[in-house]
């Protein structure tokens, strides 16, 4: 059998193509006869790593190894040729069938032999060679080394045969061999001296020299080095001349050594290298351009042979001159005149490979006379503008670091160990130098320089806005004489511009709320905002909706060191109020509302299009505006934005705000306001859980509207009353206090009113037991709403009447109202009641069996839920999750949702919602057959359903206890809760 490897992989057998075979028999045949460890096997086949299945791939690759080399032959046979040992391989490689060993035994015998013998015998090993070794066989480092040694053997026999060429004076014969081995491998030195000397023995000088200046080229592109002193001795006899042995010009300044991240803006810049069109590194003062050009350079200068030139624009002296001089013209030959100096500096440039790098650009005009003119150079310029007038410039903008790239920077400057040391101040740090490449480094130099100086202490400082700038130094390392320059270098009217843009506290900004600040249409307004974007003094980013919005950085307001105008501000925010009532106008139209006359048209269209999406993207910054406008003393203003923020938001959700808009109305002495301020400030407390506080706040509404002479509004606030009283177990009073209410209703003609007291007495009945009642409240409920203007009342009604069905075995009639109630709130854009009734069909679902839809539903109410941040309604539907999933027989998931839901009202102080969680949980472990844990909980959720006045719930509480505990106490509990059902001990 015969193997060869001086080449492509062959053998006298037909070898296997899979690639992963080939490459053992690789390893395997670079160490014949000896035996090669299974993890040798697979270090070679995965360098990087391998997978679990690397054994398994191992023993199947040797397997077909197997079947190629040795047919038919067992394993264990002495005749198979690739045996296993432990843990391992051995492939049997007899006498003369390795073409290696026939290459070695042949220049082993040359080197003994002399004369004629000795070449025929360095011919033979020569011709032995097909190609590379293994040229067909992936190689991992093992195998990889081993083809070095191969070809170093190679080349030495090839060096033997040159000498002996050259000595009996065959220079055609050596430029025959060496031509196509100095074609693949250029830089090689020894091979280009010999071929330089063939040539020129045969005549060909002009060749020869050629060969030389190729060598020389190579050798500095591919390595950076200069030819050695034999190719100089070499030049030197063919020339008649001396070869300098220096480099070219390479004026570039060192490398910033803890240089770290822009991973992505060097590939880019590597790649934007490879052609002549310059290249615009284009980002803020400080955001590291120099560095990330410098750090460029030296990656790719081995590509400009001819030289790396530097010019920093804000220095004096003329650059051209210098370019030129660096070439090796001498002080005579440079022109005199401009013109003159850019001629010649193009002739110089035409045919070389040189790297310019400019530095500090303020324009195309200063950058177009630098360029060099031939197709192997490029050119990196800095700067602050994109220069888009450059003809086919490729601009790369360098932004912001992020936050891992500023940690290991700042890490690398102070030391990795002090940075871990102090974790959160670090973070603290380096969210004050907002990213920016100098005010990180900055800040880490300055720690370096005190290594005394606690990393908390000095984030303090940087807090402190008045002394950020002040402290973001070292040395003549510092931020604010930078962004001083940068904004000394724009107009008057951009830096007025900045100015007014440094809305205090806003994070970012519309281009409607930007117009209005600085006083301007909406194209002029845009076409400054884009100066200041291009001068890259302001950021854009667009909206969800793709609408831009704009962020001064934190540094540059600080360097403005100037206020805002306080006329330049009231008019944004009184524009921010405009659209915000158009906003809360859009959300509850079933038509969109006109146009507002005190408002920008594309922005009044914008919200008129999506209130939503403005609501969600602009909530923030209208809670700001209350806050701004209420600071500066503007009690108008602070009373229509807190009513408009309400109105956004939800009554149910004002939080802090509404307090706000409640001290204003209350300072005007507007009693009716201050009610509706009350109420709404009780629905938030009600829905944080706080049940005291909103039956504080529903009092004293129900109080002011009876004083003002409102009787909806004291019936509104009475049926709050009521909510918060059922659940916190004061049945008698909620059903007083809505019998009032209706009354009220009715008697000032308000059907809506009317239709929601009547479903709220509907729940409350059902609660207390009589299905008979609530179904008469509701069943009146539906018909009054049918009569109001606005739908929605229905919509709720017959969610409410649909969950008393549900639970009495009416499963029909509760899905036709959910189905007619979700698709009215969806039509509606009630986000918050769509999100209530999607619990409610879970809950149908879940009791139908349905799992999936059941699902389906509650994850679509939970996600709402959390989207309008309504955390409390949130844990009624991780109880229903619970629920359900206890019913699909999935307890683990169900106790994680009963879990959240029970630690919600715990939280919350819900007692009413907690028995309910109680007694899902008791269900739950009753039905993991865990009976003590399944008694204390229903036990105690019969005990606060008692408590709180609801014999339903607390039935069906004892209920399951008696499943359970045959206690007889339990049969009696049940029966006097029966007993309260049945004959009426609940509120007459």
């Amino acid at each position: 059998m015969e193997f060869k490897v001086l080449g492509p992989l062959r053998a006298s057998v037909p070898l296997p193509s899979a690639a992963q075979p080939r490459r053992v028999l690789g390893l395997l045949l670079a160490r014949p006869n000896e035996f090669v460890h299974r993890n040798t096997l697979v270090d070679e086949l995965w360098p990087q790593g391998p997978p679990s299945s690397a054994a398994a791939v191992v023993q199947m690759a040797v397997s077909k190894l197997r079947k190629a080399l040795s047919p038919g032959v067992p394993v264990d046979d002495a005749r198979q040729r690739l045996r296993s040992g432990r843990d391992g391989y051995r492939l049997i490689v007899s006498e003369g069938e390795l073409d290696v060993s026939g290459f070695t035994g042949l220049t082993a015998a040359a080197a003994t032999a002399t004369g004629d013998e000795r070449r025929a015998l360095l011919e033979r090993a020569l011709g032995l060679w097909r190609g590379r070794a293994f040229a067909d066989v992936p190689a991992g480092p093992l195998l990889e080394a081993y083809k070095l040694w191969l070809e170093d053997r190679r080349c030495s026999v090839l060096g033997k045969l040159v000498e002996l060429d050259l000595a009996a004076g065959d220079h055609k014969a050596v430029a025959d061999r060496l031509g196509p081995e100095l074609a693949t491998r250029p830089g090689d030195e020894r091979l280009a001296g010999w071929l330089a000397e063939a040539l020129h023995g045969l005549g060909r000088r002009d060749a020869a020299l050629a060969v030389l200046d190729r060598c020389r080229h190579a050798l500095w592109e591919h390595a950076g080095v200069s030819p050695g002193e034999d190719l100089l001795a070499v030049h030197r006899r063919i020339a008649g001349t001396g070869w300098s042995a220096g480099g070219p010009p390479c004026r570039l300044p060192p490398a910033t050594p803890d240089f770290t991240g822009r991973a992505g803006e060097l590939a880019e810049l590597g790649r934007a290298l490879r052609g002549p069109a310059p290249v615009v590194l284009h980002g803020a003062a400080g955001a590291g351009k120099s560095a990330l050009a410098v750090q460029a350079a030296w990656r790719v200068r081995k590509r400009f042979p001819d030289g790396q030139f530097v010019a920093d624009l804000r220095e004096t002296g003329d650059v051209l001159a210098g370019f030129l001089r660096a070439l090796g013209l001498a002080e005579t030959e440079l022109p005199a005149d401009r013109a003159g100096l850019i001629s010649l500096w193009r002739s110089h440039t035409a045919d070389r490979r040189g790297l310019v790098l400019v530095e500090n650009a303020r324009s195309e005009a200063e950058v177009r006379p630098l360029l060099p003119s031939g197709p192997g150079c490029a050119t990196i310029v800095t700067t602050r503008r994109q220069l888009a007038g450059l003809a086919g410039a490729r601009p790369i903008e360098v932004g912001d670091l992020s936050y891992a790239e500023s940690r290991v920077l700042f890490g690398a400057i102070i030391g990795e160990d002090r940075a871990a040391a102090e974790p959160d101040a670090v973070r603290r740090v380096l969210a004050c130098c907002d990213g920016l490449a100098l005010a990180v480094r900055a800040a880490g130099t300055k720690l370096r320089q005190r290594p005394r100086l606690g990393i908390a202490e000095f984030a303090a400082r940087l807090e402190n806005e008045r002394l950020r700038l002040d402290e973001l130094a070292a040395g003549d390392l510092a931020v604010r004489p930078v962004l001083a320059e940068a904004l000394a270098e724009v107009s008057p009217r951009q830096r007025n511009s900045l100015r007014l843009l440094g809305f205090p506290g806003a994070t970012e900004v519309a281009d409607w709320f930007a117009a209005a600040l600085l006083g301007c249409s909406s194209r002029q307004a845009a076409e400054l905002l884009d100066e200041l974007v291009d001068e890259h003094l302001l950021h854009v980013a667009p909206d969800q909706a793709g609408f831009p919005r704009y962020r001064l950085p934190g540094l540059i307001r600080l360097a403005l060191r100037e206020p805002p105008d306080p006329a330049a501000l009231k008019r944004a925010l009184t524009v921010t109020a405009a659209l915000a009532e158009h906003a809360s106008a859009a959300l509850g139209a079933e038509y969109p509302p006109a146009r507002r006359t005190d408002t920008p048209v594309a922005a009044s269209d914008r919200v008129t299009a999506d209130p939503i999406g403005w609501r969600d993207t602009e909530i923030a910054n209208v809670a700001l505006a209350v806050r701004t406008a209420r600071g500066h003393g503007w009690t108008e203003l602070t009373a229509r934005l807190a009513e408009a923020h309400g109105d956004l938001v939800g009554p149910r959700h004002g939080g802090p705000l509404a307090l706000i808009g409640f001290d204003v109305v209350r300072e005007r002495l507007d009693l009716p306001a201050e009610a509706g301020k009350l109420l709404k400030l009780g629905h938030s407390h009600a829905d944080a859980g706080d049940l005291a506080r909103a039956r504080t706040c529903f009092a004293l509404a129900e109080a002011r509207f009876r004083t003002s002479g409102d009787p909806r509004g004291t019936g509104s606030a009475l049926v709050a009353l009521a909510d918060v009283d059922a659940d916190s177990g004061r049945p008698r009073s909620a059903v007083g206090a809505l019998r009032e209410a209706l009354d009220l209703f009715r008697d000032s003609g308000d059907l809506a009113g009317q239709a929601m007291a009547s479903a709220q007495f509907g729940s409350l009945w059902d609660d207390l037991g009589d299905f008979r009642r609530a179904k008469e409240c509701f069943e009146a409920s539906l018909l009054l709403s049918l009569h109001c203007e606005d739908g929605r009342q229905h919509d709720r009604s017959a969610k409410r009447y649909a969950d008393v069905l549900r639970r009495n075995g009416r499963l029909d009639e509760a899905g036709d109202l959910l189905a007619s109630a979700l698709t009215g709130t969806r039509s509606s854009r009630e986000r918050h009641w769509e999100a209530h009734v999607l619990r409610s069909l879970g809950d149908l679902h879940a009791e139908v069996g349905e799992a999936g839809e059941s699902e389906r539903c509650l994850s679509r109410s939970l996600e709402l839920f959390e989207h309008v941040g309504h955390r409390h309604a949130a844990a009624y539907t991780h109880r229903s999750f619970g629920e359900s999933l206890r019913l699909a027989g999935e307890p683990d998931r169900a106790a994680e949702h009963l879990g959240l839901a029970m630690s919600t009202f715990r939280a919350l102080g819900d007692r009413r919602g907690g028995g309910y969680a109680l007694l899902s949980l008791g269900r739950l472990r009753a039905d993991e057959g865990v009976v003590t844990e399944a008694a204390e909980g229903l036990r105690t959720a019969a005990g606060l359903f008692r408590e709180l006045g609801f014999p339903v719930w607390e039935l069906r509480a004892l209920q399951g206890l008696s499943a359970v505990d045959r206690d007889g106490r339990q049969r009696e509990r049940a029966r006097e809760a029966l007993t309260k059902i049945r004959f009426g001990a609940t509120p007459g």
